[in-house]
């Protein structure tokens, strides 16, 4: 089999319930530390929605959601294959970083304008409006910074 290829489903199997593994007969299960051996350092520390994993993991989770929410939303949807016509692995690969790119520039550019009341500069090179930029972008160094001392 390809590495790559879908792994085969194992049906359930149709027994009655007193001869099904204990571990089956119950909706809920509960890992001590040392029950998952090799797998034990995907074990979270914190019993699930307790107050501190509440505490722990709301930020992280509305971040992640957020971010899943931009980048599978209608302006992007990197769920949709029209939206990665390319052939190949790599061809996808390079396109769904693309993709995210755009989408944080996009959220830099609503933080932009919610915190500075404008959007994003163009260039990256210069973030300061009141200061002109060079029509032939010969002095591009970032505002602040004296320029590398000759040799």
């Amino acid at each position: 089999m390809h590495p790559g290829a879908a792994r085969p489903t194992v049906p359930a199997p149709v027994l009655p319930e007193a001869e099904l593994p204990k571990i089956c007969r119950k909706q809920t299960i509960t890992l001590h530390p040392g029950d998952l051996g090799r797998t034990e350092k995907l074990r979270q520390d914190l019993p699930y929605l307790t107050d501190a994993w509440t505490r722990a993991y709301t930020v992280i989770r509305a971040q992640n959601e957020g971010l899943n929410g931009v980048l599978k939303g209608h302006r992007i949807d990197i769920g949709e294959p029209k939206n990665r016509l390319a052939h190949g692995r790599v061809a996808q690969t390079l396109l769904v970083t693309l993709m995210v790119t755009i989408a944080n520039l996009m959220i830099l550019d609503v933080f932009c304008q919610t915190i500075h009341g404008r959007h994003l500069a163009h260039t990256g090179h210069d973030t300061d409006t009141d200061r002109p930029t060079t029509a032939n972008h010969t002095d591009l160094r970032p505002a602040g910074r004296s320029p590398p001392q000759a040799p």
